[in-house]
C-alpha cells in the first residue's frame, strides 16, 4: 500500500508541473482550451512521462506541509519554463502592434484569446503566425525535426533530471532572476529583427510624403498618405513573410537554448 501511496504522490508532482506550464505557456493558457481540458491533457501527458521522469524526482516528506511545499516548487518550475515560451509570441504581439501605429490601422482592433484584451489586427497576425509555427512546423533542434510544441514537452520532460525541485534559498536567489532578464532580451531582439525592415520601409514612405507635402502644399497628402501607408505596409508584409518565418523559427531556437542554460543554472542540473 505504501508503494502505491508513493507512486500516487510522484505521478502528482509531475501532474503539477505539468499543470504550472499548461497555465502559461501559449496555446494552453488561453481561454479557449479551458481549464478541463488543461487538467486532461495534463493527465496523459503526466501518464507519458511518469516513467522516464519519478526516478529523479526528491524523496518524499513524511509532513502534509513538506508535501506542499513540494508540490508549490514543481507548479513554479513549469511557470517558469512556460513563461518563457510565452516571452518569445510576446516579441510577435509587440511588433504587430508597431507595425499597425506605423500604418495606420491601430484603431482596427480585436480581442486576443491569450491575454484576453484587445490588440491590432497585425499582432494578431504575427501571433497566428508564430502559433502555427509553434504547433505544426518542424525545425531541426539538436538533430530532431519536430514542431516547436514537442520540443517543449521534450525540455519539460528533460527538466525532471535537471532540477527534481525547487530550493528557493540556492536558485532562485542565485541568477533565476538574470535569466528572466535574458529572456526579455530575447523578445526584442526578435521584435527588432522581425519588425525592422517593415518599419524602415514605412520610415523612408512617410518621410517621402513629409518633403512632397513641403514641395507641394497643395497637394491633399493627409488623406492620400494614411491610404499609401496602408498599401505599402500591406504588400511590403506579403513579400517578407517568406524572410519572417525563418526569423520566428530561430527566435525557438534561441528560446529552448536559454531555458535549457536557465536548467543548468540549478545545482546539479542536466542540460535537456
Amino acid at each position: 500500500m505504501d508503494g502505491f501511496s508513493d507512486n500516487v504522490q510522484y505521478f502528482g508532482l509531475i501532474f503539477a508541473r505539468i499543470l504550472g506550464l499548461f497555465f502559461t505557456a501559449p496555446v494552453f493558457s488561453t481561454d479557449s482550451v479551458g481549464n478541463r481540458m488543461r487538467i486532461i491533457l495534463g493527465f496523459l501527458l503526466a501518464i507519458i512521462l511518469y516513467p522516464i521522469s519519478a526516478n529523479y524526482l526528491p524523496a518524499l516528506p513524511n509532513s502534509v506541509l513538506g508535501f506542499a511545499l513540494l508540490v508549490m516548487g514543481q507548479i513554479i518550475i513549469g511557470v517558469l519554463i512556460g513563461f518563457m515560451v510565452l516571452v518569445i509570441f510576446s516579441s510577435f504581439q509587440i511588433i504587430g502592434e508597431v507595425l499597425s501605429l506605423q500604418m495606420g490601422i491601430s484603431f482596427s482592433e480585436v480581442l486576443d484569446p491569450q491575454s484576453q484584451i484587445s490588440i491590432p489586427l497585425l499582432g494578431t497576425l504575427k501571433n497566428t503566425i508564430g502559433i502555427l509555427l509553434f504547433l505544426a512546423v518542424p525545425f531541426q533542434m539538436d538533430g530532431f525535426y519536430v514542431p516547436a510544441l514537442l520540443h517543449m514537452v521534450r525540455a519539460i520532460g528533460h527538466s525532471f533530471q535537471a532540477v527534481p525541485e525547487l530550493i528557493p534559498s540556492t536558485q532562485i536567489s542565485g541568477g533565476i532572476l538574470n535569466y528572466l532578464d535574458q529572456a526579455f532580451a530575447i523578445m526584442f531582439i526578435t521584435a527588432v529583427k522581425v519588425g525592422l525592415p517593415l518599419v524602415g520601409i514605412l520610415f523612408i514612405s512617410s518621410l517621402t510624403l513629409g518633403l512632397l507635402g513641403r514641395a507641394a502644399p497643395q497637394m491633399n497628402l493627409i488623406n492620400m498618405g494614411i491610404q499609401i501607408n496602408i498599401t505599402v505596409g500591406l504588400i511590403v508584409l506579403m513579400t517578407l513573410i517568406p524572410v519572417i518565418v525563418p526569423v520566428m523559427q530561430t527566435s525557438f531556437v534561441l528560446l529552448y537554448d536559454h531555458v535549457g542554460s536557465m536548467l543548468r543554472s540549478w545545482p546539479q542540473g542536466v542540460a535537456p
